[in-house]
């Protein structure tokens, strides 16, 4: 598995889509400590907020609603993309290794890149607020530990890209479907009885909790997400299985 898995990060390295996990997230950084920096003295005047909690919510802003959902399915989509285009299933299922570890590594490697993706947008707001002098203690609990709540109520959106990408060959559908499931995102997470029902609310919910009274559906939210997850991917995995690779 070992040897899989460093076959996989050479793959990975090879094809760009680090650079897709790295730079998303330092683009809304540096997006937010702009607007932050802009309005700091003006708009942001007088907040009952503390700065670090405004600087927060400037970068995170956009990040939950729709580019997560986006980056999640273009990085899974493309990871398929690199054995589903010239044979390169067949060429791997010739390595002493079963379809079962070839899934796993997949897998890995695909939360790998999703980690990354939040990894960077945490930490680029953390140093956003120690270079423009934030005031305030900063809020680690906020800043990271939100973002490693993200990554469990992101779960399910990574199981349901993962499965379509590894199921269909042609990329351009599940990345339409991504866009798809994507897009209502918003709105069903303004429902109050309904979101709960809808995974791509999940993250929204996690990043925005504490103005929202729902949270208190907080752990049975976790709880599905850490369900569906386990179910979606045990089912991809024995269609993985039985699929007749060309």
């Amino acid at each position: 598995m070992k040897q899989l898995l460093a076959a996989e990060w050479l793959k990975l390295r090879r094809s760009g889509m680090i650079w897709i996990a790295v730079l998303v997230p330092l683009f809304l950084v540096v997006q937010g400590v702009g607007n932050f920096l802009r309005y700091r003295d003006t708009v942001f005047a007088g907040s009952t907020r503390t700065e670090w909690e405004i600087l927060y919510e400037q970068c995170m802003f956009m990040y939950p609603t729709m580019l997560m959902p986006l980056v999640i399915t273009v990085l899974i989509a493309l990871l398929a993309r690199v054995e589903n285009v010239h044979g390169g299933w067949k060429q791997l299922l010739t390595f002493p290794v079963t379809r079962g570890q070839v899934y796993v590594a997949k897998l890995v490697i695909a939360c790998m890149l999703v980690l990354l993706n939040m990894a960077v947008l945490s930490g680029g707001t953390l140093a956003g607020g120690w270079i423009t002098g934030a005031e305030g203690q900063a809020p680690y609990g906020l800043l990271l530990g939100r973002g490693a709540l993200a990554f469990v109520a992101a779960l399910p959106i990574i199981a349901i890209q993962f499965v379509l990408s590894f199921r269909f060959s042609h990329i351009g559908i599940p990345l339409t479907l991504g866009v798809g499931f994507a897009a209502p995102a918003i709105f069903a997470a303004n429902s109050e009885k309904l979101w709960i029902f809808y995974p791509w609310t999940y993250p929204i919910t996690t990043f925005f909790a504490p103005s929202m009274e729902r949270f208190d559906k907080g752990l049975l939210m976790y709880g599905i997400a850490v369900t569906l997850f386990v179910i979606i991917m045990t089912f991809g995995l024995r269609e993985f299985k039985n699929r007749d690779m060309t």
